[in-house]
């Protein structure tokens, strides 16, 4: 390449060069102010703190690294978790559908599940009927040759030789030949006891002859549904010669699971479908849960009845089960889904207002038809997360409170120390112990009760008294523990003996025993109430009664309360 070529490629990238430089500088400097207004605008929210991603504990009033060497990140006003609920967790709605949140309503309905089973078709037994006879004889002829024949009432069932029978007969026909009533109504009598009917015994007086057989004859409707005779064959009166039963109604035996048992009642509804009658159904109800367990199979047996009013329906056919039961009343339920199980616990992500969402615990009972209900935890107002809930509950959960269910109004987990007042039971100076027969503690609803309490070693107990009122400062400790950490002496008397006015509700005067519905005690900050006492020999309960209003003397030692006196109402001190 020539000196000259080289010459003017440079001169061309110069010139190039300097129209760059231009165009950018002009650029730039019409941009700067619009640039300006930008960071003016980053730097007018002031970080309240850093925090580090992982950890939100780990907070520093400036940049830095984490212990994880991760940067800090800011955290603003309207970020603070002292700003809103703890575990709220806020994300734009770009962030919302690149997630594809989405949530549910808290409804109020009836659970109603479907349990499915199976069961067998059997005859009802409740309207079962037998067919016995009350002497011995021969089957002389049989008129029903197999199970399942039809047979109406009164029909023949069958005859029977009997030989007692026939002598009997013979007795009626003597009596009647003699014309003596005593005895023609004793012989009747006998026939009948024996089973042979009022129409035969009229016969055999009409034609004057013993018949050698009887006819033992169909008491109802029915379906044989056993035959345990022949022609032929000997029959006593232990046997069950024939039984059957209607089949307008019939039973169906099924079982569920253990599991199951709690949705079953009685009136239950239930769907039969049958494989060997496709495309029909039957609507029925459980008729009876049987009240003990299968211990091999865990499962629970009930008898369901159905309608069977054109015979369709036959003993030992099989069967297809659909238990409906419903919940008597509504109850609040959340989808299946929506609901986080974890160890011991179940949770699920609220939705709140401006894409804020937070874990709440809540506690759950029966599950049907993809719904679970809700015992407590959740409103009607309250909307739920139903998808992406793991990822929220992920972050939320760090710093959420899920030590109590959500929305129960208990103790304030911040009030960690309060006063009390009560009276000294006991004390135990080597172990730095104090036993107090405390009145309740308003602010931790706790009780009136006796405790025990670990005194701080910087108080002195060893001035303090069993009996002593106390005012007493209790801390609640990082163990769930309690500590007295100061106590003042009450200045005020302790009040150990009150009258209380009441109504004997139960009396056992020979074992010194009454219960007394007692007014409220104010000495005592007691409300009215029920108490039982024993006494000592010196009242006379014999001479009270049940119901009876009365006077009463307690007197407190300690933790233990005593009745000292007991007087009528009218009585006066």
């Amino acid at each position: 390449m020539s000196s000259k070529s080289t010459v003017k490629i440079a001169a061309a990238a110069l010139l190039i060069g300097t129209a760059i430089g231009v165009t950018a500088t002009h650029y730039i400097s019409s941009n700067s102010t619009s640039m300006t207004a930008i960071a003016t605008t980053a730097t007018d929210k002031e970080p309240l703190y850093w925090v580090a991603p992982m950890d939100p504990n780990y907070q520093r009033d400036k940049p830095g690294k984490s212990p994880m060497g991760m940067d800090l990140i800011p955290v603003y006003a309207e970020d603070s978790p002292t700003a809103t609920v703890a575990g709220t967790v806020t994300i734009n709605a770009a962030v919302e559908n690149n997630l594809g949140v989405k949530t549910a309503a808290v409804i109020k309905q009836k659970l109603s599940p479907q349990i499915d089973t199976i069961g067998y078709v059997a005859f009802d037994e409740s309207h079962l009927w037998q067919t016995n006879i009350r002497v011995s004889g021969w089957v002389q002829k049989l008129y029903v040759n197999a199970v399942g024949e039809q047979v109406h009432k009164g029909d023949v069932l069958f005859t029977l030789y009997s030989p007692e029978i026939v002598k009997s007969q013979q007795e009626l026909l003597n009596a009647y030949r003699t014309g003596r009533s005593g005895l023609m109504q004793g012989a009747r009598d006998r026939l009948m006891a024996l089973g042979v009917d009022k129409q035969q015994i009229e016969q055999i007086i009409k034609t004057g002859k013993a018949t050698k057989t009887i006819e033992v004859k169909a008491i109802a409707d029915g379906v044989i549904a056993s035959l345990n005779v022949r022609e032929g064959g000997y029959l006593s009166p232990a046997q069950v010669a024939i039984s059957a039963g209607p089949l307008n109604e019939v039973w169906v035996n099924a079982e569920i699971f253990e599991r199951q048992a709690h949705w079953i009642t009685t009136n239950s509804k239930a769907t039969m479908a049958l494989d060997a009658i496709p495309g029909q159904q039957w609507q029925g109800s459980v008729d009876y849960v049987y009240p003990i367990l299968d211990p091999k199979t865990r499962t629970l047996r009930m008898r369901l009845k159905f309608a069977n009013h054109n015979g369709q329906l036959k003993p030992n056919m099989f069967a297809n089960i659909t238990l409906t039961p419903t919940t008597d009343k509504a109850v609040l339920t959340v989808p299946t889904q929506a609901v986080i199980r974890s160890g011991d616990m179940t949770r699920v992500v609220l939705a709140e207002d401006n894409g804020k969402y937070r874990s709440a615990r809540i506690k759950i009972g029966r599950e049907a038809n993809n719904r679970v209900e809700v015992l407590a935890g959740l409103t009607t107002a309250d909307r739920i997360v139903t998808s992406a809930q793991f990822l929220l509950d992920s972050e939320s959960s760090k710093s959420a409170d899920l030590s109590r269910i959500n929305g129960v109004d208990s103790v304030d987990k911040n009030l960690i120390v309060t006063w009390a007042k009560g009276e000294i039971t006991a004390i135990n100076t080597d172990q730095g112990v104090l036993t107090i027969n405390h009145q309740p503690v308003s602010a931790w609803n706790w009780p009136a009760m006796t405790m025990d309490f670990n005194v701080n070693k910087k108080l002195n107990i060893n001035a303090l008294t069993v009996g002593q009122p106390l005012k007493f400062k209790i801390q609640k400790t990082a163990n769930n523990q309690y500590q007295i950490i100061d106590y003042k002496k009450d200045t005020k008397k302790a009040i150990n003996e009150v009258w209380v006015n009441g109504d004997i509700s139960m009396l056992m005067a020979d074992f010194n025993m009454i219960t007394v519905n007692h007014q409220p005690v104010p000495a005592w900050q007691w409300p009215a109430g029920e108490m039982n006492f024993t006494v000592n020999d010196t009242i006379a309960l014999n001479h009270f009664k049940q119901g009876q209003s009365v006077r009463f003397k307690l007197v407190k030692n300690g933790s233990d309360y005593t009745l000292q006196d007991l007087q009528p109402m009218e009585s006066t001190l």
